[in-house]
């Protein structure tokens, strides 16, 4: 990615003070996919949410200006929502420099703040930063991203608050239906109005941005993911076991853990229910998106650990989310996630070896199960390839049976060196 002249690093007349209009059509330029929606905040308790193409949106934005209106900064097929997200288009801070010593300080204190911070870590500047009343907004906006890429953006948007969070960056501006304020609308609460002030006004290759901001983190690029799973590739291709993925892992857990409640009546027996709830959430942080997690944390708990305290739900659902935030690869010794062995949860759960055969669980076993089942594997598939037993063998070779060598009393290999087995084969 190429670094910025050091002329265009100062405030650019074109990036300060943008009309909304021009807002607007940066960010979601004409015949982009999807829609985009605006949330007009009228009391605590109403919101209204009004829903445009990317065309007519630039055209709307002026008649909103007199209400508190924020703007999705990704699009939709149809009002804003997780499900229905379209494409996404840009990585972003909410800056509450507001909370941070010092925060009487101008906002051009803080964002050569900001740019100072970003130089040192190698991190391009934002297309867009917006003084929001009583804080930043800094916008990096990408070459769109289908739905698809969307656990590799969270996983990116997460590490990037994490670099910044000394800088007031909020850990809820992690989602894709967040909206920011709009330039030219009042921040009520601070009396202040909303403009831009900043931004190289670019779009960035989201590769090259994520890159530069894992690496900020010492976290490892794509490009060194993509080196460790063509290492995996090869060492399977050489016959070594490669191990399953941990999100096809931890689904075969989640689908032990439903054998072994049912087990159990549909309900854990008390002195389990914490270490059961906990386990389920931990394979969710593998197997669902992040803002998936708490809502069937909370199912579960209505079904199977009914004697939890809201208080200890609750608990286990935070620490949940903190674990999904440090999502990061799909290689354990790299991630940031709980890796629990199917050992270790048989032995937390106390299951034994008996009523995992009898359960049919594939991942929830000892280690010593999982040996005799790798045996037991191991010997069918030589039977297949049609290996004898020992028994059969003998049964067929009566000089390894009879042990001839030691009547002539001479060892196994003097006695074959001088072919004296020969003697023994049926003419």
């Amino acid at each position: 990615m190429e670094h910025s002249s050091p002329a265009s690093r100062r405030n650019s007349p074109a990036a300060a003070d943008l009309s909304a209009a021009d807002y607007v059509r940066l960010l979601h330029p004409p015949g982009s996919i999807g829609k985009v929606s605006f949330v007009m905040i009228r009391s605590r308790d109403e919101a209204i949410t009004r829903t445009y193409s990317v065309e007519t949106a630039p055209m709307i934005v002026e008649s909103l200006l007199d209400e508190s209106t924020y703007l999705t900064l990704n699009r939709f097929n149809g009002p804003r929502d997780g499900g229905r997200l379209a494409q996404i288009n840009a990585l972003y801070l909410d800056l509450d420099v507001h909370r941070l010593p010092g925060s009487n300080q101008p906002h051009e204190h803080w964002v050569e703040k900001l740019h100072i911070e970003l130089d040192a870590k190698s991190i391009p500047r934002p297309s867009i930063v917006t003084f929001t009343g009583r804080g930043l907004a800094a916008i990096w906006l990408i070459d769109p991203l289908p739905k698809k890429a969307r656990r590799r953006w969270s996983a990116c948007l997460r590490c990037l608050i994490d670099l910044f969070r000394h800088l007031g960056a909020d850990s809820a501006c992690s989602v894709a239906p967040r909206v920011f304020r709009i330039p030219g609308t009042t921040n009520l609460k601070a009396g202040a109005e909303v403009r831009t002030v900043d931004g190289t006004l670019r779009r960035y290759p989201f590769d090259d941005l994520a890159d530069r901001i894992f690496e900020a983190a010492g976290r490892p690029t794509r490009r060194q993911l993509r080196n460790q799973k063509a290492a995996r590739a090869k060492k399977s291709r050489s016959g070594e076991p490669r191990g399953l993925a941990p999100r096809k892992r931890f689904a075969m857990i989640s689908n032990d853990l439903d054998k072994i409640v049912s087990h159990w009546g549909g309900r854990v027996p008390e002195g389990k229910r914490n270490t059961f709830l906990h386990l389920v959430a931990t394979c969710l942080t593998h197997t669902a998106l992040e803002t998936e997690i708490e809502n069937q944390v909370l199912r579960t708990a209505a079904i199977a650990t009914p004697g939890l305290s809201e208080r200890e739900v609750v608990g286990i659902i935070r620490s949940a989310a903190r674990q999904a935030q440090k999502a990061c690869s799909s290689t354990p010794a790299l991630d940031g996630r709980l890796h629990y062995s199917g050992a270790r949860i048989a032995e937390l759960l106390e299951i034994s070896d008996d009523v995992a055969r009898a359960l049919g669980l594939e991942q929830v076993i000892s280690e010593e199960e999982r040996a005799r089942r790798k045996a037991s594997r191991e010997k069918g598939r030589r039977q297949a390839a049609g290996a004898k037993s020992r028994e059969d063998w003998l049964s067929q070779n009566s000089a390894s049976r009879e042990q001839p060598w030691r009547a002539a009393g001479m060892s196994r290999t003097k006695w074959y060196e001088l072919g004296l087995h020969r003697a023994l084969r049926p003419t």
